[in-house]
């Protein structure tokens, strides 16, 4: 081989590297651009209504009822909140569940800062059974809310 024929080798392998270097850079970086994106917002479909909503609904008048004799009411003894208020940590804020599972199904969601009351845990603490304000009970992963003062 001449010294020629040496030199287009070298420079052709030269070449060849370059290319895959340069190729796999662009296709790591595009990757990278893309699996890095911010999904969007998710929307949840069990919003608790506005007050302006509340306040825009008129309300039915109740007739007056009519003076009757009647003994006096007993007071009714008001029930005692089961568990406790609570506090949203997780700041992507809580998936609310049918069961403490994984692969139970989604029932809606909890924001971050949400207040919600704790009726009751698992045995080894990873699940919490909790009430939205709405009413809605579900389960949620445990370790993510904290206790706050009623």
């Amino acid at each position: 081989m001449t010294l020629s024929n040496i030199a287009k080798v070298i420079l052709g392998l030269a070449i060849a590297i370059a290319l895959l270097i340069g190729g796999s850079v662009a296709a790591t970086l595009y990757l990278v651009a893309k699996l890095t994106a911010l999904p969007p917002k998710p929307v949840f479909d069990n919003k608790p209504p506005n007050a302006e909503e509340t306040a825009a609904t008129p309300k039915p008048a109740t007739p007056a009822a009519s003076p009757a004799a009647s003994p006096s009411p007993s007071p009714t003894p008001t029930p005692t909140p089961e568990g406790y208020l609570a506090k949203v940590t997780w700041p992507q804020g809580l998936l609310l569940r049918t069961d403490p599972s994984f692969e139970a199904a989604n029932s809606g969601g909890v924001a971050v800062n949400q207040q919600v009351r704790v009726l009751e845990e698992t045995e080894d603490g990873k699940w919490q059974r909790i009430r939205l304000e709405s009413g809605q009970e579900g389960w949620v992963v445990g370790g993510n809310t904290i206790k706050v003062e009623e």
